[in-house]
């Protein structure tokens, strides 16, 4: 028992003298992906010189707001140690402990949506016991602990918390005007608002001394009692109690006492006018008694300096003042540069921004003041200064002004000028070689490389200088090609052309007058004329000419041909042609001379030209097409059959636009048709004409042959001895036929080769129910079929 409780008191031994040196510290919550509940939790601690070792592990609990019931401990590993000097320890001479420790624990986390989305969100705390006994602004610190403390939204609020920015570390001089930097930055990119208030340190837990959690409980937390004469908006009292500018986040302190001293600052987040997190961080500010002693005198020296600068140098090496040109410059030095001293320079009483070295390069006149101070400083009054005067002489204004934007197209020129005061003079030098132009102004400039002026003033001598660099812009290439003579007919062509490029525009002249028909890379002149094309590159707007090419079109004839009329194939046959003028030659296939001839031709078209060639050697052409038609062909059956007594339309179908006649007319309806209707009385062959608008004339025999037979369509077999069998008047002379009948389900009733003997009406002996009944006579003399029905009838 007595070997347990000596353990016991060495833990808590060991956790106490751990937590006693620990002087700042926060809680951050970054959101690893907006579409995710995946967290990294960050823990910092700050510890002060006299650590030697730290914790592998930190716990940091999660409690819902809303209840301050416990959702889940995290445990973060240490990922991160890193010394952190104080920036000014030379303000106490030889301290102890001129630097603390920095330590951070992490670890990732995923939230579950169920557990992090009540209401009034989260916070997480870290808890330890005891804070240094030394801290002077806090009753009994030694027998309290240290809570690091940040809150969050519900996860549908996608939100990070605010992160505190590194810690200055730095000690407090008492009596001295004393800023650091305590602002946090939001990683998100929603624009919350921060604000930032000093408010009175959690204690948690622990009270008094008791017995110290092992992991944080639950809030809401005790908050430190302050030691008398100190509270949340004087955690250092002074000349300027501590306190913090509640948009930056910048603390200010004059301090009185000398000390340790404990406060929180806190990052409040808004969004939309809301809170929806904060987070905490604590810190510890030593205040001592800085030294406080003035570096040694400083003097300013030239460190170059171009030839017309005139210095003015006192007994002791100091630069008072500097006389130049407008153009000329030079380079001022402390006279003691050494990394002890930090140096800043002023023109006019301003501090010149963006110098950061001991030496400064001067071309302004004004006086140039130059404070020297320790680079380690501990009070703003810790400072010697000198300065040296800068005056200018009458210097001409110089600048070069183009007449045309540079750079300009190599087919363009420009105009380089100055504007100078009266009495000065003028020289101008093309690539370092003087040009021999003493005006302000040099014309016509083509030529790419740099133009250099120099202007001196009639009074002071002082020279100004400008140059300017001129580049041309190439033009596009521009050739032109021909693709055939340029002397042409008038009926013939030739192309121009110049390569297509699809970034560039062209313009076609005739004459030097614009073709703005035509915008493509091809022309085809139709005149005469000096023809060239200029190519536009649309990106530069640069344009190059082309070579001038002279285009002589020479008038053609007009030429004409008579028309031909349309021939037949049945017959030879010959036409005069007749084009004007008069004296060309006719070509074609029948063409004989001044004739066209139809022998040994086929139907079909045949393309006849007229050549004529005028005195200047130009021809002109006219085609006519001579046509040579076929006979008409006539479509249709050439035997029909037909019962004497009824009539039959001979459907014929003669070509389109054609006449016709029939021969003989007897029997017919209308004999100048194609299909007239016929009813001889006998068998009679008939000649049908067809003649087409081209005179061709074809003939067709058509027979209609008449059969005499009489088919009743009906008989009445009940033996009365009238009409009791099926007479067909005129069957006999066909005694091959065949006849047959078939009720109306299609059974064969009667069937016969030949009709020696007519149906009595029976079908097996018996006789055939009254009704309707179908018959079939086949005539095979003739090759016809008679289809019908007929009633049989008691």
């Amino acid at each position: 028992m007595r070997s347990w409780l000596t353990a016991v008191v060495l833990v808590v031994c060991s956790v106490s003298s751990w937590a006693n040196h620990i002087i700042g510290g926060d809680i951050s919550v970054a959101r690893r992906s907006t579409s995710s509940n995946d967290f990294t939790i960050t823990l910092t601690l700050i510890y002060d010189a006299n650590l030697r070792s730290t914790e592998d592990n930190a716990f940091v609990s999660v409690f819902r707001k809303s209840d301050n019931s416990r959702i889940e401990d995290l445990t973060l590993s240490r990922v991160e140690k890193q010394e952190l000097p104080y920036t000014n320890v030379r303000c106490v001479g030889s301290p102890s402990d001129a630097k603390n420790t920095l330590i951070r624990y992490t670890v990732n986390a995923r939230f579950s949506a169920a557990a992090y989305n009540a209401a009034g969100g989260f916070y997480l705390a870290w808890e330890e016991c005891c804070r240094n006994g030394s801290l002077l602004n806090i009753q009994t610190p030694s027998r309290v602990g240290l809570v690091f403390y940040a809150e969050l939204p519900p996860l549908a609020t996608v939100n990070s918390s605010p992160v505190f920015k590194a810690p200055e570390i730095k000690y407090i001089c008492a009596g001295k005007d004393v800023e650091a930097d305590f602002s946090a930055t939001d990683t998100d990119t929603d624009k919350d608002e921060l604000t930032y208030s000093i408010v009175t340190p959690f204690i948690g837990s622990t009270d008094g001394g008791g017995t110290f959690p092992t992991k944080a409980q639950s809030g809401p937390y005790k908050r430190a009692t302050w030691a008398t004469g100190f509270d949340s908006t004087k955690a250092i009292s002074g000349k300027t109690p501590l306190k913090i500018d509640p948009k930056t986040g910048k603390i200010t302190v004059n301090a009185s006492q000398l000390g340790s001293f404990a406060f929180a600052v806190r990052c409040e987040e808004y969004r939309n006018g809301t809170k929806i997190g904060e987070v905490r961080r604590e810190f510890v500010f030593q205040v001592v008694d800085c030294i406080s002693t003035p570096p040694s005198a400083v003097f300013v020296n030239v460190k170059s300096a171009t030839s017309g600068v005139v210095p003015s140098i006192q007994s002791n090496g100091h630069v008072s003042a500097l006389t130049m040109c407008g153009i000329d410059s030079a380079v001022l030095k402390p006279d003691d540069e050494d990394p002890q001293w930090a140096y800043e320079w002023q023109r006019d009483g301003k501090t010149i921004e963006g110098n950061t070295s001991a030496s400064l390069a001067v071309k302004q006149a004004g006086v140039y003041t130059l404070l020297k101070r320790f680079a380690q400083s501990c009070s703003a009054e810790e400072v010697v200064i000198n300065t040296t005067t800068v005056s200018l002489k009458s210097t001409p204004s110089v600048k070069i002004t183009s007449s045309r934007p540079l750079p300009f197209c190599d087919s363009d020129s420009t105009n380089l000028s100055i504007e100078t005061a009266a009495g000065s003079t003028v020289a101008w030098k093309y690539n370092g070689q003087a040009v021999g132009s003493n005006a302000s102004t040099l014309y016509y400039v083509k030529q790419a490389g740099t133009y250099q002026v120099t202007a001196t003033d009639g009074v002071s001598q002082c020279q100004a200088k400008d140059s300017v660099i001129v580049k041309l812009i190439a033009g596009p290439p521009a050739p032109i090609s021909i693709s055939g003579p340029p002397i042409f007919c008038a009926n013939d062509s030739v192309k121009l052309a110049t390569p297509n490029v699809k970034t560039y525009e062209y313009v076609w002249y005739q004459d030097r007058v614009p073709i703005f028909s035509v915008i493509t890379n091809e022309l085809y002149p139709q005149k005469s004329g000096k023809y060239s094309v200029a190519v536009v590159d649309t990106a530069t707007r640069c344009a190059t000419r082309s070579l001038v090419l002279e285009i002589v079109v020479k008038p053609s004839p007009k030429v004409a041909l008579d028309s031909i009329a349309p021939l037949c194939t049945t017959a030879l046959q010959a036409i005069t042609l007749r084009g004007t003028p008069a004296g060309g030659v006719f070509s074609g296939n029948g063409v004989t001379g001044n004739r066209f001839v139809s022998q040994n031709l086929a139907a079909g078209s045949y393309p006849i030209t007229y050549t004529y060639t005028n005195p200047e050697g130009c021809s002109g052409k006219a085609t006519r097409l001579a046509r040579l038609s076929p006979p008409p062909r006539v479509d249709g059956t050439d035997r029909w059959i037909m019962v004497k007594g009824d009539s039959i339309e001979l459907r014929m179908l003669p070509p389109l636009n054609s006449t016709v006649s029939w021969f003989p007319s007897i029997g017919l309806s209308n004999p100048a048709v194609a299909r007239p209707y016929a009813s001889p009385d006998r068998t009679t062959t008939y000649t049908l004409t067809v003649s087409t608008p081209e005179g061709c004339v074809s003939e067709k025999k058509i027979t209609v042959l008449v059969i005499d037979l009489n088919i009743p369509n009906g008989f009445t077999p009940n033996d009365d001895g009238s009409n009791d069998t099926w007479e067909i008047g005129g069957i006999a002379d066909y005694p091959n036929c065949t006849i047959e009948v078939l009720n109306r389900w299609g059974n064969v009733v009667f069937s016969s080769k030949g009709y020696t003997s007519p149906w009595d009406g029976r079908w097996n002996g018996e006789l055939v129910p009254v009704g309707m009944y179908y018959y079939q006579i086949y005539l095979r003399e003739v090759e016809h079929k008679f289809t019908g029905s007929l009633s049989v009838i008691r």
